[in-house]
């Protein structure tokens, strides 16, 4: 298990760096066929994130939007999966453009 606090070391040290960074908050990785591009938002607690699952190449497919969409530099958006329940529930949310 990794220590807590070399995460927290880590990103505060990006979060107050001049560079241009983005940091994708994840949530529970599981496997299955691309949903698209996962919804996004700014706040860990908002409701749309509540289902908590991401699937694996939709994270990564997020991740490679994150590199190429200016528009998340220096945001740290957290992630869930544009089919569960809670993006469902919760929409619109910020779903990343295709």
């Amino acid at each position: 298990m990794a220590d807590i606090s070399d995460q927290l070391r880590a990103t505060e040290m990006i979060f107050g760096s001049d560079t241009a960074w983005t940091v994708v908050r994840g949530s529970d990785l599981e496997e299955g066929e691309s949903e698209g591009l996962p919804t996004w938002s700014a706040h860990v607690g908002d409701p749309v994130l509540a289902s908590n699952k991401t699937r694996r190449t939709d994270f990564a497919l997020f991740m490679v939007h994150a590199v190429t969409d200016d528009r998340l530099i220096r945001e740290a958006p957290a992630i869930v999966s544009r089919m569960s329940a809670s993006a469902r529930a919760h929409a619109p949310g910020k779903t990343a453009p295709a």
